[in-house]
């Protein structure tokens, strides 16, 4: 390298320079503490691509096949081949396409600054030094919410379920369930259901009309429809729980529930005694919907990070995903052969997929709102 480097003219060294100082911007800035290939600088990357490049590119959501929750995946890439090579910050994609203009261009919506770029690569240079545990994305801490006392006549409709036989409708009414009769004209209620001190967000009927379930903040309770006396309560939930359903066997009930900020969960409950049998983090967001396959070996989910996503029943495991609208995804449900899944969103669109290669098959416009829900 003596040798060599002796070679060199002043023109050829102006020349290496000008390179070195264009490939990273600002890699005149003075080392981080513990040296470019040291811990400070591997926690300072690790905390980038945390902060913007986890949540699309993880073992659940993995965009372009691409997971970065690993060195080891990391270098062997996605569909596009190799993230980064290590020590060659210069042929690595993670570099290229995070520039500006490029195209692809990552992350998708935001720029990263100069400074971002050039820590980047000059870590990727000294090595990629990983260190999973600054990878992790914590949950938000949320204060304890007090539920106060509903104003009087505040009465709102969130949640609407017809009974299995189509003779009864149960609607929430503010904090009051109330079940109608409606295979029979001027009749009066068939039963007022309380006990929940938030408004009902979510009610579903068992396969076989014997259970109701309504769910409001934190809590649900479960009712025996032959006499309306209480089925039991649930309680272990992190917030409003904004849809539920039940698997077709009528043994297991599925709830939907998160706190703000926090990712949405998916538990399984089961009807006798009502232990949690399987929970899991869904979604980014709140999930707005359930629909599970008529097979039963499959549960979709709507969310509010636009996504759809299928999840093997009974053990939660994610089959596939789809990246199903340009807002909130709001309701979801199959055709009953389960080969077509219907999907609405809060921008105001109804999709139509194949459920086994995601494939959009029909998309309806002029909605004038959200689509809700569908049947």
């Amino acid at each position: 390298m003596k040798r060599f480097a002796h070679r060199l003219t002043l023109a050829r060294l102006a020349g290496l320079t000008l390179l070195a100082l264009t490939a990273w911007p600002n890699a005149g800035l003075a080392e981080p503490p513990g040296g470019a290939g040291g811990a400070d600088l591997a926690r300072r990357t690790m905390h980038l691509m945390r902060d913007h490049c986890i949540r699309c590119h993880n073992a659940k959501k993995n965009k372009g096949q691409l997971n970065l929750t690993t060195r080891a995946l990391a270098i062997i890439g996605g569909s596009e081949g190799p993230a980064l090579i290590p020590g060659r910050a210069n042929e690595s994609r993670i570099i290229r396409y995070i520039q500006l203009g490029s195209d692809p261009h990552m992350p998708p919506k935001k720029q990263l600054g100069d400074e971002q770029i050039a820590m980047l690569g000059q870590w990727i240079d000294a090595g990629a030094k990983w260190l999973p545990s600054e990878l992790v994305i914590e949950a938000k801490s949320v204060a304890n919410a007090k539920l106060g006392r509903l104003p009087t006549g505040y009465q709102p409709v969130f949640a609407l379920a017809l009974s299995p036989d189509d003779k009864q409708l149960a609607a929430g009414h503010g904090n009051l369930v109330t079940v109608h009769n409606v295979a029979e004209k001027n009749k009066g209620s068939l039963a007022k259901l309380t006990g929940h001190r938030d408004v009902v967000q979510s009610i579903a009927w068992s396969a076989d009309g014997k259970l109701l379930a309504t769910g409001g903040f934190r809590k649900v309770l479960l009712w025996n429809t032959a006499d309306w006396s209480s089925g039991g309560e649930i309680s272990d939930l992190p917030g409003r729980v904004l849809a539920m359903t039940f698997t077709i066997d009528n043994a297991t009930l599925i709830t939907a529930s998160n706190a703000p900020g926090q990712a949405g969960e998916i538990a399984l409950w089961k009807t006798t005694g009502l232990s949690k049998r399987l929970n899991w983090q869904a979604h980014d967001g709140a999930i707005f919907d359930l629909a599970i396959a008529p097979d039963s070996k499959m549960l979709a989910t709507a969310g509010a990070d636009r996504l759809v996503r299928f999840w093997s029943l009974p053990k939660g495991e994610q089959v596939m995903q789809i990246e199903a609208h340009t807002a909130p995804v709001l309701s979801l449900a199959y055709k009953p052969d389960g080969a077509l899944l219907a999907s609405g969103g809060a921008d105001k669109e109804l999709k139509i997929w194949d459920t086994k290669t995601r494939e959009q098959k029909t998309v309806l416009t002029g909605h004038p709102g959200n689509i809700t829900a569908i049947v």
